[in-house]
C-alpha cells in the first residue's frame, strides 16, 4: 500500500539546527524571486495569479513564525496589501522564516524561460492550432461560395444572350387560312416575311375590331321615352304626379317659428304652383345660438327643375341664411 503523503526533506539553518520546511507555493515563489525581481513586479504577479484564500493561508503561516503579527487588511486592495506585507516579511533580515516548498508546480507562475510550464504552453499551442484549422476551413468554404457565385453570373450572362437572340430572331410567316381578312394576307417570300411580334399585333388588333363590330350588331336599338308637353291637345288628360323638393335651412334666429318659414317660402314661390309645404324643426348642436329646419315643398313633377332652381337660389332667401339640399338619414 503506497502513501500519497509528501515527505519534506530536512533543512539546516545558519546555526546548524534542523528546520522542517513548510508547504506553500505562494511563499516559495516569494522567497525564491524576492532577490531576483522588483518589489512591485512580485506583488502584481502574486495578486493576479493567486486567489484570496491562498493569500490568506500564506499570511496565517507567516504569522506563526514571526515575532509580530501582520496587519489584517480590508477594502478593495486587500489582496495586494497582504501580498506586500508577505514580501516585506520575507525581506526582513531580523526575522528567520522557515524554508517553503511547492508540491503543485502549476501554482508557481512562470516569469522567465527557465520557469515556464511546458504543459501549459503545449495546451495553448494546441488551442491555437485548432483555431487556425477552423479559419482554414472557413476560408475554403468562402472560396467555394465565390466559385458558385461566379458560375451563377456566367449562367446569367448566357441566359441574357439567349433571350436577346430570341428577341432578334425572325420567325417564318404564318399560313393563311380560309375566311381570314384580306388585311392578314402574308407574302410567301421569306425575305419579306413579317416577324412573329408583328403578326401577333395584327391578329390582336383585327380580333378586337372584329369583336367590337359583332358586339355592335348584337346590341338592340335603345328605347326612347318621351313626356308630352303639348297644351293644344286636350283630348286626354294625364295623372297628376308630384315631387318633393327637400331643403335644409339653418342659421336662423333661435326663436324662429315654423309659420314664419312657411310664409317665407310662399313669398318667393312667384308663379310656381305649390301643392303643400311641410316644415320640421331640427335639433341643432347649439340651440341657444341658432335654429335649423327641414322644409319639404311638394310641387308638380313637371316643375321640379324650376322649383329646385328657385328654392336653391341665393336671391330667394334673406341675407346670412344657410340653404342646401336635404337628404334624409338612411335609418329613417
Amino acid at each position: 500500500m503506497t502513501s500519497s503523503a509528501v515527505i519534506a526533506p530536512s533543512v539546516h539553518d545558519s546555526s546548524g539546527d534542523v528546520v522542517t520546511p513548510v508547504q506553500c507555493e505562494l511563499l516559495c515563489f516569494i522567497k525564491d524571486k524576492c532577490q531576483l525581481m522588483t518589489f512591485d513586479d512580485i506583488a502584481k504577479i502574486c495578486t493576479d495569479f493567486y486567489s484570496e484564500d491562498e493569500i490568506v493561508s500564506a499570511k496565517t503561516l507567516v504569522d506563526l513564525k514571526l515575532s509580530y503579527r501582520l496587519p489584517r487588511r480590508q477594502g478593495s486592495n486587500k489582496c495586494r496589501s497582504t501580498v506586500e506585507d508577505l514580501i516585506k516579511a520575507c525581506l526582513d533580515p531580523n526575522e528567520s522564516l522557515p524554508a517553503y516548498y511547492a508540491v503543485d508546480l502549476s501554482r508557481l507562475p512562470p516569469v522567465d524561460a527557465s520557469h515556464c510550464d511546458m504543459s501549459a504552453i503545449l495546451a495553448e499551442l494546441q488551442s491555437l492550432r485548432s483555431d487556425v484549422r477552423a479559419i482554414n476551413r472557413i476560408n475554403d468554404e468562402v472560396s467555394e461560395l465565390r466559385q458558385e457565385v461566379m458560375k451563377l453570373q456566367q449562367l446569367k450572362s448566357v441566359v441574357d444572350g439567349i433571350q436577346k437572340n430570341i428577341m432578334e430572331m425572325d420567325f417564318p410567316p404564318l399560313l393563311q387560312t380560309e375566311g381570314s381578312s384580306s388585311s392578314l394576307q402574308l407574302s410567301s417570300s421569306n425575305d419579306t416575311a413579317a416577324t412573329f411580334v408583328s403578326h401577333a399585333r395584327e391578329l390582336k388588333s383585327s380580333g378586337i375590331s372584329e369583336d367590337s363590330s359583332k358586339r355592335q350588331q348584337r346590341l338592340k336599338p335603345a328605347v326612347r321615352t318621351v313626356i308630352g308637353t303639348s297644351s293644344n291637345n286636350q283630348h286626354i288628360t294625364s295623372v297628376k304626379t308630384y315631387r318633393t323638393v327637400d331643403v335644409f335651412v339653418s342659421r336662423l334666429h333661435p326663436n324662429t317659428a315654423k309659420e314664419e318659414l312657411i310664409d317665407c317660402v310662399n313669398s318667393v314661390k312667384d308663379s310656381l304652383q305649390i301643392d303643400g309645404i311641410a316644415c320640421t324643426k331640427l335639433k341643432p348642436r347649439y340651440e341657444h345660438l341658432y335654429s335649423s329646419f327641414y322644409v319639404a315643398i311638394r310641387v308638380d313633377a313637371l316643375d321640379i327643375k324650376k322649383a329646385i332652381d328657385l328654392f336653391l337660389s341665393a336671391d330667394s332667401w334673406p341675407s346670412g341664411v344657410l340653404v342646401r339640399r336635404y337628404f334624409a338619414p338612411k335609418n329613417g
